[in-house]
């Protein structure tokens, strides 16, 4: 019968530790890390493995302290459930503050930076200057343009700065526009679908994605992961975004 009592709280503990884990990983994949980004980012892996560790770990103490009859039960059981809600709160920040904030098309390229990485002065200064594409937002991450700094001096602060290993123009709030300003440089630097084709050449998932597509439809720009680097497909008219997909932009 104990044995049984035992069980019974355990599949109880693991199912309710299922549902808060189905929420969680709804918002980090569904929500702040949309696919394939957090494979660009190398959560996936991490954060699995964090879950999966929570998840397990207080349904098999329960497993292990439960009796019917204890007077301490309902303070054990109280105690577990606010250390396994304590780990699984901790390592939802951390992914939350590794979020890729933005999405920054900076020259050439399109670069991931993630919450954490944002230059706080530099926010400091979009926010009181009112810039509302440098405003971070808790769910998807925002598409934006940074481009040169008006002010020739903030310039060659910024280039300096970036030669010695600090903060460059993606991870800049200060000088983030709306993507849509930057149509005609996005389009300028833009690749034709043909050459992704020629370097997936041997990929037939790759070219099978890529024949959704035509050449006069759209053209791809490179995505700066910090795990992975894949492809943004852009319109190629408007130069709004189609698609990300995890293909390597280069040989």
């Amino acid at each position: 019968m104990a044995i049984k009592n035992r069980l019974q709280a355990f599949l109880t503990h693991l199912a309710i530790s299922g549902i808060v884990a189905t929420i969680a990983m709804m918002t980090v994949f569904f929500v702040w890390y949309p696919a394939p980004l957090h494979t660009a980012v190398g959560v996936t892996k991490i954060f699995l493995m964090l879950l999966a560790i929570d998840i397990i770990i207080g349904p098999v103490i329960t497993f292990i302290i439960f009796k019917p009859n204890k007077p301490s039960l309902k303070f054990d059981l109280t105690v577990i459930a606010l250390l396994q809600l304590t780990a699984l709160c901790y390592g939802m920040h951390s992914v939350f503050e590794g979020r890729p904030a933005f999405v920054v098309f900076n020259v050439d390229r399109f670069t991931l930076a993630r919450a954490y990485e944002i230059d706080p002065a530099s926010a400091e200064t979009a926010a009181k200057n009112g810039n509302p594409s440098a405003k971070i937002s808790w769910l998807q991450p925002k598409w934006v343009a940074a481009i040169a700094s008006s002010d020739s001096i903030r310039r060659k602060e910024i280039m300096f700065s970036s030669a010695m290993g600090g903060a460059d123009w993606p991870l800049l709030p200060e000088l983030y526009v709306p993507l849509a300003q930057e149509k005609d440089q996005i389009l300028k630097r833009a690749r034709p679908l043909e050459e992704l084709r020629r370097l997936h050449d041997n990929d037939t998932n790759s070219l099978a994605d890529l024949a959704k597509w035509h050449d006069n439809q759209v053209k791809w720009v490179p995505m700066i992961g910090k795990a992975k680097n894949m492809v943004v497909l852009v319109d190629a008219q408007t130069a709004e975004v189609v698609k990300v997909l995890d293909m390597k932009p280069w040989p």
